[in-house]
């Protein structure tokens, strides 16, 4: 059972494999797919949470059918106030059944509408307009409105999107900057500096010094040759 204040954990980010994305539109623009994206928290990292924050005894969610069809989500958490009485608290949200396997996806869906009231998942509404990597090796796939299939990356996460523990130490962040200094390319360099600026995971730095590493024995190699 956690008290008011420890509720506030709830609205702490989720990390990047709890997020999914959906292709909210998909066009093409001089012959280049292109696609902006929404992100979700899972169903199960809400859960995970929620078991993690006030225990698995502590909360339940029930579900009514909407007034215009669809589903309602009522999320109830057990809260302890300070004078050790405590009580079962529910906020409702609701989402129309979805077109693929419509009673679960009403289901998923309103849960997560309801998870939002509490403050799960409530800071990716601040994120500002997402668009897709499109490139050949992207994990997802999709289609334009005329049909084009192409593969796509979902977009960075801002740093403060980020759970604390998975963002970039000081000492990656250093070394990134160290080698930067020795790139010669300013293309490379640039995108590697905006890749910085937008923030990076503790994944996303070792993976950019391993590529600013290779790049530089490579510019290194070239000169010598030269």
């Amino acid at each position: 059972m956690a008290q008011e204040t420890e509720l506030t954990r709830l609205r702490d980010p989720f990390a990047p494999e709890d997020i999914e994305w959906r292709v909210q539109t998909a066009g093409e623009k001089n012959g280049k797919p292109w696609a902006r994206v929404l992100a979700y928290v899972t169903n199960r990292a809400i859960m995970d949470r929620l078991d993690e924050v006030v225990g698995p005894a502590n909360w339940q969610n029930v579900y009514k059918e909407g007034p215009a069809g669809g589903v309602i989500c009522g999320l109830s958490v057990r809260v302890a106030r300070s004078d050790g009485t405590s009580e079962w608290v529910t906020k409702w949200d609701g989402a129309e059944n979805s077109d693929v396997e419509p009673v679960k996806g009403g289901l998923s869906n309103s849960m997560k509408r309801a998870a939002v009231q509490w403050g799960l998942g409530r800071y990716l509404y601040d994120l500002e307009e997402g668009w897709a990597q499109v490139h050949d090796g992207g994990r997802f796939s999709a289609k334009t409105k005329d049909g084009k299939w192409f593969k796509w990356d979902p977009p960075t996460m801002p740093e403060w999107a980020l759970p604390k523990a998975q963002v970039a130490s000081v000492d990656q962040l250093a070394r990134i900057d160290a080698l930067l200094s020795q790139v010669r390319n300013a293309k490379v360099a640039g995108g590697i500096r905006k890749r910085v600026a937008e923030g990076l995971t503790r994944a996303a730095a070792d993976d950019a010094i391993r590529f600013l590493e290779a790049r530089i024995a490579v510019e290194t190699e070239s000169q010598r040759a030269a």
